[in-house]
């Protein structure tokens, strides 16, 4: 016979003994937390992951053990081997057990079934509270966790569900049972939930502490209103002073362009005039006047191409000329003077010029021409199109010699609504800079918007939406802020809570209601019509998790328990093996030794499930006619005797190993870092969808006969949308099932309102008008 190379074999055994550890620590968390009542389904969800991920685990170093030597003959045939063998194995045994539970015990379990474990649950989480006393029962509720006594309660749901009479037999206790259990229950918890709610105050008040310092930060942005608006208004007067300074530099500019045009066409139009006046004198007479004409069209061409080059355009000639008045006195002196020089002939012809509606030889204005470059500069800068060039440029006409009108310009008054608009500072399109109440008002409103918006980012980090200047009272009352003492406080959440209620105070208003509230919906689910529990049926969820938590702890401990057994007891013999020697042609003597060694392998196992009901000691099964006892007869009856006595075997073994697990997790705190990677896990777990794949078409048709699409309208810009008694973020066109809402609808500026409606199913429209504030 061969068998696995020596160093396999030691592996084995190492990993054997460490599987050991969590297979331990797991079996003492499901007494633990079972034992105590029914858990938290984040708690369920975290234990259920980690023993489903340990059990894997087990299973394939179950199955290597198994393996023939060939697998190992190399180490890399034994580790492909290994990888293998768990990448089939461990995700089988890690989605197969829900798998096979939910297909198997709890979906195709009855609406009776599910009625019926969700009151032995109860029953179970009662004597847990020592809410109620069994006649005969040996229990001592001031050792509540010991270990005799969690092993004892965890299996109790399974034991009394195994008794299909008892529903009958407690119809008259239930009410009693139900209220003094939720009572015990919530006053046990008192401290802890006092001490919750302290901290809860605390939080709050370290909020409220920040959201003053908000308040004053907004109060004193809007105080400092007439700052902001000096600080604008400075800019304003810089603006005007920059501009002014620029303005003053373009003139310049503009100044010296026509000096340099000047410069250069001055002495050309000074050349044209003289050039065109030899013409005239040249050829003066009546006979000459063609060539006259041919000289003067000759200096006017040269002097458009020449005068075009300004960049100006064509500029007639008489542009240029100096203009001179010429007085009265004048004119009658230069006529006598012409008339003594020509013997009276120059005075008849006044009068002849005069008598046939001529100007009689009086001129009113007198043109010459001049070489002066600083009269070419004066004309060149009156030029109108070079004035539209200063203009187009600038935005300002040429001449504004005084900083009074500049700062009166409408084209100033463009300039600092452009520069303000560009900082969100909006000014009205005909503001002008006589009107500074506009601008402190538009200032005003820059700094309001500002601080409004600077307001509602720190609410939106802090997932709230309050007004500004909340009193701590107004403030822990505000629906925003209830809404996350809410969602802290879980079920003890009652309608405007207030932070800083003393001990009296919470349980008068919290306790005490939460207790009422309580018990009348357990209550409320244990007389509901058993209908209610089938599929479908609004405690259909809640029955399968109470058949969970009855049927499946049992199962669970007591294979976790035999497994720990088993290996607690296989590791020495493991060990021993390590010292026998491989042979391939063994005598008899060493054949008939193999084989009473292997006999001897099954004799702690067959010791192990016989002896521990017979010599081990436990309270609860001491005497013939215990309650206890009586339980496991029913469950005989119900199911079957192996089921009996594996509970039976569970109570008086596991209190032993209990304490084992519990100082492992002490030193290791295996369960507890566990949690990160139970959520990635639970993320990959695809078993729901395996059992829901059936059923998808029929659920949909019925999901969408039950839901309402929900649309909401409001007249009020920026309203914000809530549903305060769900959980899901308001979405217009949202699905939601058929039932009451409390909707609250806020928008600035307006009132808020609030108020339940009542949603049928199908396509459903509200329209709610808002009430301005003032």
């Amino acid at each position: 016979m061969k068998i696995k190379p020596r160093y396999w074999r030691i592996l084995f055994v190492l990993m054997s003994a460490v599987y050991l550890l969590p297979e331990a620590i797991f079996n003492a968390q499901l007494v633990s937390l079972i034992g105590l009542g029914t858990p938290k389904p984040e708690q369920l969800e975290h234990l259920e992951i980690y023993g489903r991920t340990i059990s894997g685990i087990g299973v394939s170093l179950l199955l290597a053990d198994l393996l023939p030597a060939r697998c190992f003959r190399t180490a890399m045939r034994g580790v492909l081997s290994l990888v293998l063998l768990t990448l089939v194995v461990w995700p089988s045994v890690f989605f197969g057990q829900k798998y096979l539970v939910e297909k198997l015990l709890v979906r195709p379990s009855s609406a009776e079934q599910r009625q019926f474990a969700t009151l032995s649950a109860a029953l179970r989480d009662a004597l847990a509270a020592n809410a109620v006393e069994i006649s005969g029962l040996n229990y001592d509720p001031q050792e509540l966790h010991s270990s005799e006594n969690l092993t004892f309660l965890a299996l109790f749901g399974g034991m009394a569900y195994g008794d299909h009479n008892l529903a009958s037999n407690l119809d008259q206790y239930k009410e009693r049972i139900i209220a003094n259990f939720v009572q015990k229950r919530a006053y046990a918890q008192f401290e802890q939930s006092y001490q919750d709610y302290g901290q809860l105050y605390q939080e709050l008040s370290r909020s409220y502490q920040q959201y003053a310092e908000g308040s004053n930060r907004y109060n004193q942005t809007l105080a400092d209103i007439p700052k902001r608006e000096q600080g604008y208004w400075q800019q304003v007067e810089q603006q005007i002073n920059s501009g002014w300074q620029q303005y003053q530099q373009a003139q310049k500019a503009q100044i010296a362009k026509a000096e340099a045009r000047a410069q250069k066409y001055g002495p050309k139009i000074y050349d044209y005039f003289e050039a065109k006046g030899k013409c005239q004198k040249r050829y003066d007479k009546y006979s000459e006047r063609e060539r006259r004409a041919e000289c003067i069209t000759r200096l006017d061409a040269r002097y458009k191409t020449e005068v075009s080059k300004a960049g100006l355009g064509y500029i007639e000639p008489d542009y240029w000329l100096i203009v001179e008045d010429i007085s009265t006195t004048e004119n009658v002196t230069n006529s006598a003077i012409m008339g003594v020089l020509t013997g009276g002939i120059y005075t008849a012809m006044q009068a002849l010029s005069a008598a046939t509606g001529g100007d009689g030889g009086f001129k009113d204005k007198r043109y010459k021409y001049t070489d002066d470059p600083d009269f070419y500069r004066e004309k060149f800068l009156a030029l109108p199109k070079f004035q539209a060039l200063f203009e187009q440029q600038t935005g300002y006409p040429y001449g504004i010699s005084q900083f009074s009108d500049f700062r009166i310009h409408d084209h100033t008054q463009v300039l600092l609504r452009q520069h303000f608009n560009k900082q969100g500072l909006t000014l009205a399109e005909n503001w002008q800079i006589a009107d500074r109440q506009s601008f402190y008002t538009a200032v005003a409103s820059k700094v309001k918007q500002e601080a409004d918006q600077r307001w509602r980012n720190e609410m939106a980090k802090r997932g709230l939406s309050l007004p500004i200047n909340l009193t701590w009272q107004q403030f822990q009352l505000h629906p925003s802020v209830q809404r996350k003492i809410a969602a802290r406080m879980g079920d003890l959440y009652v309608d405007n809570i207030h932070a800083d209620w003393n001990q009296a105070n919470f349980k008068q208003y919290v306790l005490e209601p939460n207790i009422q509230k309580r018990t009348t919906q357990y209550l409320a689910m244990l007389k509901e019509a058993e209908q209610e529990f089938a599929d479908g049926g609004k405690y259909a969820e809640h029955g399968k998790q109470a058949l969970r938590s009855v049927i499946i702890p049992p199962i669970s401990m007591s294979l976790s328990l035999f497994l720990i057994c088993m290996t607690l007891l296989k590791l020495p013999l493991k060990t021993a093996e390590l010292f026998i020697k491989p042979s391939d042609n063994a005598s008899e003597r060493t054949k008939v030794k193999r084989i009473t060694m292997t006999s001897l392998k099954f004799l702690p196992l067959l010791l192990l499930i016989s002896l521990p009901p017979l010599l081990v000691h436990n309270r609860y099964t001491a005497r013939s006619d215990s309650p206890v006892n009586y339980f496991l007869g029913k469950v005989t009856e119900s199911s079957n005797p192996l089921f009996s006595y594996a509970l039976r075997w569970t109570l008086h073994v596991q209190p032993l190993l209990h304490p084992l697990g519990l100082t492992f997790e002490q030193y290791s705190h295996i369960y507890q870092h566990f949690s990160p990677l139970a959520h990635a896990l639970a993320k990959l777990d695809i078993t729901q969808q395996l059992l829901d794949s059936s059923d998808v078409r029929r659920k949909a048709e019925q999901l969408i006969k039950q839901q309402t699409t929900l649309q909401v309208n409001c007249d009020a810009n920026d309203a914000v949308i809530r549903i305060m008694n769900i959980g899901p973020r308001f979405q217009q066109g949202m699905t939601l099932k058929p039932g009451n809402y409390d909707i609250q609808v806020t928008a600035p500026g307006y009132q808020t309102y609030r108020s339940w409606h009542t949603l049928d199913a199908g396509a459903q429209q509200l329209s709610i008008e808002l009430t301005p504030l003032g």
